[in-house]
């Protein structure tokens, strides 16, 4: 009966995936910044060269690196 108590209330433990996917926000966060940051440097001409709308550019540039 004490071990089902124990059980219920231990805290869970994070998987494999989990901690690997924890440790890799970092380096994603890192390039989600350095792309939009990429994106807004972006020239008229570069974006027409590209075929990209230069609204959507300025909308996903300006998104924080944590969102996707």
């Amino acid at each position: 009966m004490a071990d089902f108590l124990v059980q219920q209330w231990a805290a869970p433990r994070p998987t494999a995936g989990r901690l690997r996917a924890l440790l890799r926000l970092p380096r994603l966060w890192s390039e989600r910044a350095s792309a939009r940051k990429d994106l807004l440097a972006l020239d008229a001409a570069q974006m027409r060269d590209c075929g990209l709308d230069p609204m959507a550019v300025r909308r996903e540039g300006l998104k924080p690196f944590w969102r996707e």
